[in-house]
């Protein structure tokens, strides 16, 4: 009874239009009052407690740090750099586009603050010079997404959080897939290009323009080696490394005096609203999933994914594609939530890493996306570009092919993910 009021409660209020956040409260409140399985108090005690976390501060903190390099010009200097680099070769301004989504991830941790910091650039940029609109509003709705897999990757802090997976081996696990990633968006990229003749008239930048440009970004690309070298290095935490992330940040944007003190509070809001959505998803997700707990119902899933007499691979299959579907519908940070404390149990019994399940499950979050109907990063693209959503998702198909390609490589080949930690630890 609780369960089917909980999953049809859920499904209606999705399809009603309800954000997902208010759906999984609300259906999770439904469920304890028609069976009485707990009290209701007992739900704000959990909703509390899932945001009441020390290393759940990372992510305002990563988040405000994203916000803080938009407004004070530090993502411009890093794609001023990358343009006078690539900008010339076949495909030059995405791969600009795709090289400038990465840095920046690296530096903010957070996927949503990362498209709306390079597409807003870079989507009108590739307009001007030729490249067309929808191409260049899909690679924006796809290379976006990379920020969730490069570390300090915020999706992935849940993941550790959740599964109580170590996030130190979760980062280092996601900087190969990343860098693959990086390079196959490239290659799609620069294949349609040349196939349509866009950016064929840029001029190449001479290295004394290279070394200027990059001279003006010098401090701002060592940030990333000084978030995650100390990490790595082991002198602060993830959590710590956001604080000296938010730190290093506003020092720049003040010492370059793109921004002015009275905009702090502008981007202080900015910053409660993203970071206000992830947190009210971790909490009502973690209502929903406390109750699936209490019925067993990972248990049951578990056990019977366990008992199916097929080989492992074939449930793997079927688990990335599940992750798949979830992700056309679902937020990141909500589908991880769910589903991180079901699957988990399944893969590892079967011999697999959590570390490497949750670089897959973060990919398939990344897919989802640029993938409708919900898409994320096809919203931010399709407002900043002026073009229909659909019209996004058709000129994304391409990018979204090789991810998904690139998602079951990584999902059957595990050295790609555990070399590093694995070297590390």
């Amino acid at each position: 009874m609780g369960i089917t009021v909980l999953f049809l409660s859920f499904l209606i209020l999705l399809l009603l239009g309800m954000p997902v956040a208010f759906a999984l409260g609300i259906s999770s409140v439904l469920s304890v009052i028609l069976t009485g399985v707990v009290p209701v108090s007992y739900l704000t005690q959990t909703m509390f407690g899932a945001v009441d976390s020390y290393s759940l501060l990372a992510v305002p903190l990563f988040v405000l740090s994203g916000v803080i390099m938009e407004y004070g010009g530090l993502s411009k200097r890093l794609i001023d750099t990358a343009k006078a680099f690539v900008g010339h070769i076949t495909g030059g301004l995405p791969a600009v586009t795709i090289m400038g989504t990465a840095v920046f991830a690296m530096l903010s941790g957070s996927g949503p603050a990362t498209v709306a910091a390079i597409g807003g650039i870079m989507i009108p940029a590739m307009i001007r010079e030729g490249y067309g609109r929808g191409f260049s509003a899909g690679v924006v709705a796809t290379a976006g997404g990379v920020g969730i897999v490069i570390p300090p990757s915020i999706p992935l802090i849940i993941y550790g959080i959740t599964t109580n997976t170590s996030i130190g081996d979760l980062f280092l696990a996601g900087l190969i897939p990343g860098i693959i990633i990086v390079f196959s968006l490239y290659l799609v990229s620069r294949y349609i290009s040349k196939k349509n003749g866009y950016g064929a008239n840029i001029a190449k930048s001479s290295w004394n323009e290279r070394w200027k440009t990059m001279w003006r970004a010098k401090w701002t690309l060592l940030m990333p080696v000084v978030v995650l070298g100390g990490i790595y290095g082991g002198i602060f935490t993830p959590t710590e490394a956001s604080g000296i992330a938010v730190a290093y940040s506003l020092l720049l944007a003040l010492c370059y005096r793109e921004t002015e003190v009275n905009q702090i509070p502008v981007m202080l809001r900015a910053t409660y609203l993203i970071s206000g959505m992830i947190l009210v998803i971790i909490a009502t997700a973690s209502t929903y999933a406390r109750i699936l707990t209490l019925e067993r119902i990972p248990s049951l899933i578990a056990d019977f994914l366990g008992q199916l007499p097929v080989p492992f691979w074939l449930i793997l299959a079927l688990i990335v594609l599940l992750l798949l579907f979830i992700g056309m519908f679902m937020e990141t940070i909500a589908g991880i939530i769910l589903l991180a404390p079901i699957l988990v149990p399944v893969v590892t019994t079967m011999g697999m890493d959590p570390v490497h399940f949750g670089i897959v499950m973060i990919l398939a979050s990344m897919i989802g996306f640029a993938t409708p109907p919900v898409g994320d990063n096809l919203n931010v693209a399709s407002a900043i570009s002026g073009l229909s959503i659909e019209r996004v998702s058709i000129a994304a198909i391409p990018f979204v092919a090789v991810l998904i390609f690139i998602l079951f490589i990584i999902a059957y080949v595990p050295q790609i993910t555990m070399l590093l930690p694995n070297l590390v630890g």
